[in-house]
């Protein structure tokens, strides 16, 4: 499997479409990357990375000198004498099974026996002895050489040369994988090369991450004309949040709402900072199915007077723990039971001279008054 290939892997899992791409034949077509003609040669199109991978293995930055040697094996194929510099930086950062894995793909794909045997051979090297203290490392975003790529294919694009489009689009997304605009473009190019099944998978996965915006609702109109492809998630809240992002986005307007979404994972939060509460929500959205997201909360006004006291009651999500609620305000925030059920509530006063316990069951919206 082609480094081209794991990152559509990688890709698909996001947004749970793996699974039909493996009956419809997406997979197969996962390394068209690979094979796509190109109006500029591969050496050329990745020649801006090759004197920048050689200077950060030398310097012994090894997390740089793998993100840019990932990225010409995208575009010079796993049997490329990059390939091999990359498996030898991934095993001077001590991450064998990595450096075993770019040897094994360069075993596949050479048709030079010799080099074939010496890659076998290092793959049984690494695989014989795994470290079991191995720690993983963190790959940085290479921002500035990803805007080079990025800005490569959006030119060859307009030109229409989208065999050398896609490849700078999937250089610019193993060199920055965060940045979601590669996503959409991959999806673009994919479908300009008549690889729809592929256009679906990466708009998705934009959508995924950018639910929000102008490109969003673009990319939204695309994928409605595949039935099936989209789910809906509705948005509500018990109380007005001041506040509510999903998956690091703000949400525009007021909710409910009741927005057409990518498949995925969805965390959500609801801020309202005259009642001093932040609430994290994640649900699952199935791709044709509708799933709905509630924030369920109620404010708890503190009357505790003659003597001044204060109120700690259970966390709904970690059953058994209690929240101090402070006195910074006597109106706060708080969460509830999803199902509804009574929480622990105790008092204190200040002296710790008079306490009391109460089971109290607190209606989503409401403002629940408590005195002594």
């Amino acid at each position: 499997m082609t480094f081209a290939r794991r990152l559509t892997t990688a890709m698909c899992v996001a947004v749970a479409a793996c699974a039909a791409a493996a009956t419809t034949g997406a997979v197969a077509r996962a390394d068209l990357v690979d094979s796509v003609k190109t109006i500029k040669s591969r050496s050329d199109l990745s020649d801006f990375l090759v004197k920048k991978a050689a200077t950060a293995a030398q310097k012994r930055d090894n997390e740089r000198a793998i993100v840019l040697y990932q990225a010409l094996v995208v575009a010079r194929g796993p049997a490329s004498p990059e390939a091999g510099e990359l498996a030898k930086v991934w095993t001077l950062a001590a991450q064998s099974q990595e450096a075993a894995r770019v040897w094994e793909e360069f075993a596949a794909a050479t048709a030079d026996a010799k080099a074939k045997t010496v890659a076998r051979a290092e793959v049984a090297r690494l695989t014989q002895n795994p470290d079991p203290f191995r720690k993983p490392i963190v790959l940085p975003p290479l921002i500035v050489e990803a805007k080079l790529a990025f800005k490569a294919g959006r030119a060859a694009f307009a030109k229409k040369q989208f065999g050398d489009a896609l490849v700078n689009f999937h250089m610019g997304y193993a060199l920055a994988p965060d940045l979601p605009g590669f996503l959409r473009e991959l999806g673009a190019t994919y479908e300009k090369l008549d690889a729809r099944d592929k256009k679906v998978d990466f708009y998705r996965a934009y959508l995924l991450r950018r639910p929000f915006g102008k490109n969003a609702d673009e990319v939204r109109k695309e994928l409605a004309k595949d039935k099936g492809s989209l789910g809906s998630l509705t948005l509500e809240t018990s109380k007005a949040c001041e506040e509510v992002w999903v998956n690091r986005q703000p949400v525009p307007g007021k909710l409910p709402q009741n927005l057409t979404v990518a498949p995925g994972k969805y965390r959500a939060f609801c801020l309202s900072r005259q009642y001093e509460i932040g609430i994290f929500e994640e649900i699952t959205v199935s791709a044709g199915q509708q799933a709905t997201l509630k924030f369920t909360w109620a404010i708890v006004v503190n009357n505790l007077a003659s003597p001044l006291g204060r109120i700690a009651i259970e966390n709904p999500n970690v059953p058994g723990t209690l929240l101090d609620l402070g006195v910074s305000s006597p109106e706060i925030g708080v969460v509830l039971a999803a199902d509804g059920r009574a929480l622990r509530m105790v008092l204190k006063d200040d002296s710790g001279s008079r306490v009391e316990e109460r089971s109290v069951r607190i209606r989503p919206g409401e403002r629940f008054v408590v005195k002594w």
